[in-house]
């Protein structure tokens, strides 16, 4: 194969490469600004969900008892092109491990296994990774369910969940949000009971909703550091194979002329050599 048609494929692949990448980046953006527009709203239920928790009378005394290992919630990705993203997150998460003594693990987004492996650490339960906002309800409901059949159980202690939070297109820290216990606000009035709903049970819905409201939000500023990580790099890797592709063609060009200047050259020796009646000559190829 000629080395023409060598590079002319390599040019192919590379704009094979950067549809891709444009692809990608396209549909980042569109999940980056999706997330962040309902940052505000869904902070502002989660506060409303809160207040509404400090209203109500205070849960009875419980009788002391062992106190339930503490649990973890990691979430990361399942795609990539985020770079350190997972790593950083994993990092923390094995941190905090390590203050809080082993326990119930649960991993969102199966990136994060490599790096915990590595750290012999094996999650107990591992679900998808949200990719979008539409994914978020279907992934939490079910998840909130179990931390909380969990606890009831008193399989499961105080919770953490270790996720991303954004500080800008690119860049995040993690950040570690105290799940449960619930953290009740002092300061609200207490309202008298009604007669209509049972105090417990009105309790018990709002910490579930609760426990859902934080984890929206916290996952809605995870889907846009994520997002906004692989918008930097998608941008990095198509500026790379723009480079890439103009030093191909570049190259490939510099390879025509060489060849089609080779080609004259060969023409002309021939013609001299026929007009001065020399051997017979054969062209190559």
């Amino acid at each position: 194969m000629s080395r023409e048609r060598v590079l002319l494929r390599r040019l192919r692949t590379l704009r094979t490469l950067d549809e891709a990448v444009r692809a990608l980046r396209a549909l980042s953006a569109q999940h980056f600004r999706i997330a962040r527009g309902l940052l505000p709203a869904a902070r502002a239920y989660r506060e409303e969900v809160t207040a509404a928790l400090g209203v109500l009378p205070p849960p009875p005394a419980r009788a002391a008892r062992a106190q339930p290992a503490p649990g973890i919630v990691l979430v990361t990705v399942d795609l990539g092109l985020v770079g350190n993203y997972t790593a950083r997150l994993v990092r923390e998460a094995v941190s905090l491990r390590t203050e809080l003594g082993p326990g119930p693990l649960f991993c969102l987004g199966r990136r994060a296994l490599g790096p915990l492996a590595r750290e012999a650490v094996r999650p107990d339960r591992v679900h998808p990774a949200p990719t979008s906002v539409g994914s978020l309800p279907g992934l939490l409901l079910p998840l909130v369910d179990e931390i909380l059949a969990l606890h009831r159980r008193g399989a499961l202690g105080p919770l953490w969940l270790v996720a991303a939070h954004f500080e800008g297109a690119g860049h995040f820290r993690p950040v570690r949000v105290a799940l449960l216990p619930v953290a009740r606000p002092t300061d609200a009035p207490r309202l008298a009971a009604s007669p209509y709903c049972d105090p417990a049970q009105l309790r018990v819905a709002l910490v579930r909703e609760h426990l859902y409201a934080v984890l929206y939000e916290t996952l809605l500023e995870a889907l846009a550091s994520e997002h906004g990580k692989r918008l930097v790099t998608a941008e990095a890797a198509r500026s790379w194979l723009e480079a890439r592709m103009g030093a191909t063609r570049r190259l490939a060009a510099a390879t025509r002329r060489e060849s089609s200047t080779q080609e004259v050259l060969e023409v002309v020796s021939a013609a001299r050599a026929t007009q001065r009646g020399g051997s017979a000559w054969t062209p190559r190829g």
